[in-house]
């Protein structure tokens, strides 16, 4: 720790507190001692620090969608940069979501929990909230102010018969934003898909397989959204020409292809969440939900209705 102490410029105790999460220490400084005791290949014998301060460390990471890579790899990334593991559970499928929250599966292994891409219902929170340890949630629920850009974007390009497909287990009302827009819905064009390339095939299927297409789509997956282009391509439809598609996942494959997006900057995102988390943690401030910030990012696959 000395050596530590020597490159950075900062006394032993700095370090110690710096490398621990305790209070006391600048978010900057903090930063730049973990940076050197990275660079110096120097670990803090956690066993020792936890038995002393009650820490274990770790972080449980809760996740719906693994297709926000970005999101998640921007958490990850900041959580081991200040010296805690990570605990990763991906709940993108009922059973999987059930399970957890029935047994929550945590004791007393973590120090907090960040929930990524999930909307929490009031048993699950309730459930978290048992575990006595600060829990901070990015919620989905941000994903309708990322589809009321989507909306917005496509009904100034004329459009008005939109489909929205949503991922497996959330609920159509996300529909409320289209009617607030003014735009009728109907119910074959509100589809859920498992967050794949092959469930936006299926997506696209049943689609073509209705009485006439919609204008448009919006996707809240970026996997669906390249998965109904590739499956309308090869059933010999042009997008936009016949019908324009927006994802609300902005991953590189849907960048590669020219898909409209919103985006988020995901990564610095995940990267803020867990400046929060650690801040309630230190015992700095509490936050409970991280609001993501979007931008339309406009490429070929949206055009006039």
């Amino acid at each position: 720790m000395s050596d530590v102490a020597r490159a950075a410029g900062v006394s032993a105790a700095t370090v110690s507190r710096a490398l621990r999460g305790e209070p006391g220490v600048s978010e900057a400084t903090r930063r730049y001692v973990t940076e050197i005791a990275k660079k110096m290949r120097y670990a803090i014998a956690r066993d020792a620090s936890s038995l002393a301060g009650g820490r274990r460390y770790a972080i449980a990471v809760l996740t719906g969608d693994v297709g926000r890579g970005d999101l998640l790899a921007g958490a990850e990334g900041a959580l081991r940069q200040a010296g805690f593991d990570v605990l990763l559970y991906v709940l993108g499928d009922e059973d999987a979501r059930t399970g957890f929250f029935d047994e929550v599966p945590l004791g007393r292994k973590v120090d907090g929990v960040l929930a990524l891409s999930i909307t929490l219902t009031e048993a699950e929170s309730a459930a978290l909230a048992a575990l006595d340890v600060p829990v901070l949630t990015v919620d989905d629920g941000d994903l309708r102010s990322a589809l009321r850009v989507a909306v917005d974007h496509l009904i100034g390009l004329g459009h008005r018969d939109i489909a929205l497909v949503l991922a497996v287990g959330v609920d159509e009302s996300y529909d409320e934003v289209l009617v607030a827009a003014g735009l009728e819905i109907r119910p074959e064009w509100t589809l859920w898909s498992s967050p794949t390339v092959v469930g936006g095939e299926q997506v696209a299927d049943a689609l073509l397989d209705g009485d006439r297409l919609p204008t448009a789509v919006v996707s809240a997956s970026g996997e669906v959204a390249l998965g109904l282009f590739m499956r309308l391509r090869r059933d010999g439809r042009t997008i936009p020409a016949d019908l324009s598609l927006v994802s609300l996942d902005g991953q590189d494959l849907v960048r590669a292809v020219g898909i409209t997006a919103v985006e988020g900057a995901l990564r610095e995102e995940g990267e803020q969440a867990v400046a929060e988390l650690l801040g309630s943690i230190r015992g700095d401030g509490e936050s409970s939900v991280h609001e993501l910030s979007w931008r339309l990012v406009v490429r070929e696959s949206t055009g006039r209705a």
